[in-house]
């Protein structure tokens, strides 16, 4: 119980900074910020995941499918024709060794993303920097694209790279 505790603490800790940060280096807006919570920047999100663990030094490499659930809240910023937005989410992996060795967690992240139109009107390109406070604990660093389907619905496909894995995902994201 000992040993739980100061990995509890440093968890805590780093989840905290990591939600700070984001809020610390936008520049908000004091009138939107003033008129409090906006249910209309809140998203929903669920995806599929590809989960690779490589263990250097002849140790034996696993993959397994995984899950993630999350939702996210669009932050104010100046940039324009960006996007930026704090995610909160739980992932789950399926087993990667017989023994029953699987990763789960929360993990919190903020996301940036650009729309592309000079490539396409519905294209996006999507990066996240944040941490994980489960299994895979420490520091989550990704890049991908995104397609908006319609005005509520988009589609993502990202590379993340984790402590110990490295995950391909795909996620449906509803917006309010």
């Amino acid at each position: 119980m000992n040993k739980l505790l100061p990995k509890a603490l440093a968890t805590s800790l780093a989840m905290a900074i990591a939600t700070a940060l984001p809020l610390f280096s936008l520049q908000v807006n004091a009138e939107q910020t003033a008129s409090g919570f906006d249910k209309n920047r809140l998203h929903l999100g669920a995806g599929v995941s590809y989960n690779h663990i490589d263990m250097p030094f002849g140790g034996r490499s696993a993959d397994a499918a995984g899950i993630n659930l999350f939702v996210g809240y669009e932050l104010s910023n100046r940039m324009p024709d960006v996007i930026t937005t704090v995610e909160l989410g739980y992932g789950q992996t399926d087993d990667f060794y017989a023994d029953g060795t699987d990763i789960s967690g929360l993990w919190i992240a903020g996301t940036i993303a650009k729309d592309l139109p000079e490539i396409n009107p519905n294209l996006f390109a999507i990066g996240r920097l944040g941490l994980d406070g489960g299994d895979d604990d420490g520091l989550i660093i990704g890049a991908g694209a995104g397609l908006h389907l319609n005005k509520y619905l988009d589609l993502r496909g990202e590379y993340i790279k984790k402590d110990a894995s490295s995950v391909l995902q795909a996620s449906l994201v509803y917006n309010f």
